[in-house]
């Protein structure tokens, strides 16, 4: 049986068009997961589909300010471009899952 407790995670990945910040954004994610041994699928969305795209996600990580209505856990993903508090980032991402 495939409860909401044991399913495979998700993680949506948004930002302005969706396209080159949120491959390599993505890309990231999957190497820390990874490292990690962290299970945890994928998705990528244009800021303009967030609405269409986060019900059925655990935590998304966004290049762009989310509308207070999304009731989901939100991690920003600038500091992935800048390198800004990146390890923080990384950690809170961790933390997320458990680790």
């Amino acid at each position: 049986m495939n409860t909401k407790k044991n399913r495979k995670k998700k993680i949506l990945c948004s930002c302005g068009t969706g396209i080159a910040s949120c491959s390599f954004i993505s890309s990231e994610i999957e190497k820390l997961l990874k490292e990690n041994d962290i299970d945890a699928g994928i998705i990528e969305c244009r800021m303009s589909d967030i609405n269409d795209c986060y019900k059925d996600v655990d935590l998304i990580i966004s290049t762009s300010q989310l509308p207070p209505s999304i009731d989901k856990t939100k991690i920003s993903g600038i500091p992935f471009i800048t390198g800004n508090n990146l390890e923080e980032t990384k950690e809170e991402i961790l933390e997320f899952f458990g680790k």
